[in-house]
């Protein structure tokens, strides 16, 4: 079986028709049946039931079909990665935590692509769990993460800090510095367990023996902006990511309250797979991430 056989495959299930698909493809009829013929002598299962009316699936010819497609785009994506590579075009895929790919990352990804201008980068926002079983599977190849990895396939190197604040409306009554049992006061919205502030902010209460459920907390939301909209319409308080909210800081829509002897700030690292195919290709980049720190973030 090969990919050409799974496309003609596929191609003869959605027209219904062989005599169709061997006009478009230049081949005889009797070539393109043969080819067929094989498939199902190699899958050992009739793939096509053959009528006056057309051309139509099995029940297993079905199934056939479903992954044909999966397939194919496989092969494309694999012949296209083979294509960029031998124009020197590194594909270099990267995740990160939501608010760190969104807000954090872009400046220095701005450098790093002057700097490092035959490689193409993409950006995928995943927590650090998903990250980490992508790097394992080779399906990213960096990730920025908010802890240690759990395996030893994975290396890491620890780059700085993401600075986490308690964002409020300016318009609100609630004083620049509170304890952190005034918290219970106040009403919260805070980000869902996609981001990793919930956890870190759970491990942190418990340590002053207090816990998330005893917070107020009104919603939890999957996005920065619907909490910042929370904030703008002075409903709640909630954790955010300092450069989540510096334009609203700017222009005094927000301001931060300090929390006495309370620090959310998140370690970040950055994580690749120590024996990946493309880790050689990968050192500059990781080098230059490393330097960096923090320093050239958003």
């Amino acid at each position: 079986m090969n990919i050409s056989t799974l496309k003609y495959f596929k191609e003869i299930v959605e027209s219904q028709s062989i005599s169709k698909v061997a006009q478009n493809s230049h081949i005889s009829q009797s070539a393109l049946s043969q080819i067929i013929q094989k498939l199902e002598s190699e899958l050992g299962y009739q793939l096509l039931n053959r009528s006056n009316k057309g051309v139509y699936p099995t029940e297993m010819g079905k199934v056939v079909y479903k992954y044909s497609g999966t397939m194919n785009r496989i092969h494309k994506k694999m012949v296209d990665e083979l294509e960029s590579r031998k124009a020197q075009l590194e594909n270099v895929r990267i995740n990160g935590y939501p608010s760190f790919i969104n807000y954090s990352l872009p400046c220095i990804m701005y450098k790093i692509k002057k700097k490092f201008p035959c490689y193409k980068f993409e950006l995928h926002s995943k927590c650090s769990d998903e990250t980490f079983l992508d790097l394992l599977n080779e399906v990213t190849d960096l990730g920025f993460v908010s802890e240690e990895p759990y395996d030893p396939q994975i290396a890491y190197n620890y780059i700085g800090k993401e600075k986490i604040v308690l964002a409020a409306c300016t318009r609100s009554n609630i004083p620049d510095v509170i304890r952190v049992e005034d918290l219970l006061k106040y009403d919260l919205v805070i980000l869902d367990d996609s981001f990793p502030i919930n956890n870190f902010l759970r491990k942190k209460l418990k340590e002053v023996n207090l816990h998330i459920e005893d917070l107020n907390i009104l919603f939890e939301v999957d996005s920065i902006g619907a909490a910042k909209s929370t904030i703008t319409n002075d409903y709640g308080l909630s954790f955010l990511p300092y450069m989540s909210i510096k334009k609203e800081l700017y222009e005094k829509e927000f301001k931060t309250i300090e929390i006495e002897n309370f620090n959310l700030d998140l370690n970040m690292y950055l994580a690749h797979k120590k024996d990946s195919t493309s880790a050689e290709a990968l050192n500059t980049i990781i080098d230059y991430f490393i330097k960096s720190g923090t320093s050239e973030f958003c």
